[in-house]
């Protein structure tokens, strides 16, 4: 079992390298979906199960054999990576598609898309304070707060990233960051929306100014940045135990105040018990537990059907895992373990799923890319893929058809968002001078 550990974190080191790599040479942009994607998969997919085989704690999954499991963790990760980069970097279907997507009005002036941004995030405001105390409707408005708070923080770093040090420009940011961060954080428990916010931020300004630097000052740029996203996300991750949907947005600051960084950024690598419940799975199917072959891509077209209108639509593995594992001490109707995409790939086919997923994800996560790629300075379409920025960063962990579904919503939402109000208000020609942008 210990080579296999030190195998695990050999593959994290190497997806790191890559992708730190392969930024500073400009040949995959550091910031890019394929990298929020593969950073998801480090933390869920090898670093997760890594740390539950080398302090054999398992959250409370029973697992007889747990060398064999995490044998065929090793082998599946591999193997799932190998095509994942096989399929991102030499299938060209995603190219194809992407070439085909509309690219929308020619310009987009700053003044336009900084109107929407505030206009977007008080509509966010609504939706969070009325639509979501509608029984019927509060998972929507949920999921489209979430997808416009991330579209109008992308919209203002875009706008902050040309004019960093203008005063109007900084209380736009500090308004529309502000607003969406109360959102998150009153009653919320996902940390998703709160990625989104920053992450959606940081994608903005990135796009307009950072990548355009030199590698050296790329680093010495991105890297606060960076750690303050990470040091606030690992504070809200020590104290997601003690929220409730009752919770403000005040409270909840005061309790990130206190909180251990330290233990938040332990959680997270801890992958919330994904890494056990993957290895479960791992050993029980199909030697106990019959596969459910590729429910993730049916799910995908399940999730459209309104619950109301197909009352025995079939629940996702992440809502059943605490009832087949038989979990103690857990309320198992209402805890949902998402085990990973290795780990749905190991209930729904075993190898022939991880295949298929990973050549699926690989062309997907390369789709949005090639869209940054083929309209560089483009802001409808690189402001519209900032959106979903934590929905892929949480791909690699939670219900893989839902997310996928929420990303491409979230994308063509925005997409529309912003095309419309490009439409009825006009352009004047400011989003063509990117190249003046200063690059220092």
């Amino acid at each position: 079992m210990p080579l296999t550990v030190l195998l695990l974190w050999v593959l994290a080191i190497g997806l790191i390298v890559m992708m730190i790599s392969q930024g500073l040479t400009r040949k995959v942009d550091l910031f890019s979906i394929r990298n929020i994607y593969l950073a998801g998969f480090i933390v869920y997919q090898i670093a997760s199960p890594a740390l539950s085989l080398k302090s054999d704690y398992f959250s409370g999954f029973r697992i007889t054999n747990p060398a064999a499991a995490g044998k065929w963790m090793l082998m599946f990760n591999y193997i799932y990576i190998a095509i994942f980069l096989l399929s991102y970097h030499r299938i060209k279907i995603s190219n194809w598609l992407a070439k085909k997507f509309p690219r929308g009005p020619k310009d987009a002036s700053d003044s336009m898309l900084t109107g929407l941004a505030i206009a977007i995030v008080i509509a966010a405001l609504g939706l969070r304070l009325i639509a979501f105390q509608v029984p019927l409707i509060a998972g929507v408005s949920i999921n489209t707060s979430i997808a416009i708070m991330g579209a109008a923080c992308a919209v203002v770093g875009w706008v902050w990233a040309a004019r960093r040090l203008n005063p109007a420009v900084l209380v736009v940011v500090a308004f529309v960051v502000g607003v969406s961060l109360i959102i998150v954080l009153s009653g919320i428990y996902s940390r998703r929306p709160l990625i989104s916010v920053l992450a959606g931020f940081a994608w903005g300004a990135y796009h307009r100014w950072a990548k355009h630097l030199t590698p050296s000052k790329l680093v010495i740029s991105a890297a606060p940045l960076f750690l303050v996203i990470a040091g606030v996300v690992a504070a809200f991750t020590a104290i997601r135990s003690h929220k409730t949907s009752e919770t403000s947005a005040q409270s909840t600051l005061q309790q990130m105040r206190g909180a251990s960084v330290s233990r938040g950024t332990s959680d997270l690598l801890g992958g919330q018990a994904v890494g056990a419940a993957a290895l479960w799975i791992l050993e029980k199917y199909p030697a106990e537990i019959k596969y459910n072959p590729l429910f993730t891509f049916r799910y995908m077209a399940y999730w459209w059907v309104p619950r109301t209108l197909w009352e025995d639509k079939p629940e996702p593995l992440s809502t059943n895992v605490a009832h087949l594992a038989k979990l103690r001490g857990v309320n198992r109707d209402v805890l949902t373990i998402p085990p990973g995409i290795v780990g749905y790939a190991g209930a729904e086919g075993g190898f022939y799923a991880v295949v298929l997923y990973a050549l699926f994800f690989g062309q997907f996560t390369r789709f949005f890319d090639d869209l940054i790629r083929l309209n560089p300075g483009n802001p409808y379409i690189i402001l519209s893929v900032g959106c979903s920025t934590g929905q892929f960063l949480g791909l690699a962990r939670g219900e893989i058809a839902i997310f996928t579904n929420l990303a491409i919503v979230g994308f063509v939402f925005s997409y529309l968002l912003i095309y419309v109000t490009a439409l009825a208000f006009g352009q004047s020609g400011q989003s063509n001078q990117l190249a003046r942008v200063p690059h220092s």
